[in-house]
């Protein structure tokens, strides 16, 4: 009686173990990466949304001009709980220091800069801009850090 061996050894078993191994280990890997690049993402995406509400602060106080630009001093002021209760100057600054506090709580590390300049109107034809930044650490990026930017045109508005 000649019997044939069915069934895999035990050699077989363990060279299909170790490929199948390699395989999860790998996709594994995969899987870490895409949720690295989806935190990186979320991070942007909650900075540039940071970033447009104090472009659309800025253009919902026209006249406020210069006062946003937080390369200059802020002025000192009472907040502004009523809807008429504050001048041009106080809203900036409300505006500007919402802007700070918000960057710091979405980006706790250290580094992390909010700022608003403003760069005045140079001739009839060019309009006066606003450059809205903020920049944060992250240790995940090979720079080590990342940032949101974006230029907002202002007009001065007419009178009348």
């Amino acid at each position: 009686m000649n019997r044939t061996p069915r069934g895999f050894t035990l050699l077989e078993t363990l060279i299909a173990l170790a490929v199948l191994s390699v395989g999860l280990l790998g996709a594994a890997a995969l899987l870490l990466d895409s949720l690295r690049g989806q935190d990186g993402a979320l991070r942007r995406l909650n900075a540039l949304t940071l970033v447009r509400d104090m472009a659309d602060r800025i253009r919902a106080n026209p006249r406020g001009g210069v006062h946003y630009n937080s390369t200059m001093p802020a002025a000192a002021g009472t907040a502004c709980r009523e809807p008429g209760g504050c001048d041009i100057e106080q809203l900036a600054a409300e505006d500007c220091a919402h802007f700070q506090s918000a960057a710091h709580s979405l980006f706790p590390r250290e580094g992390t800069d909010a700022r608003v300049e403003f760069a005045p109107a140079t001739g009839p034809a060019t309009p006066a801009r606003y450059v809205i930044t903020l920049r944060w650490s992250d240790a995940r990026n090979d720079a080590g850090t990342d940032s949101v930017a974006l230029q907002v045109l202002w007009q001065a508005p007419v009178a009348g």
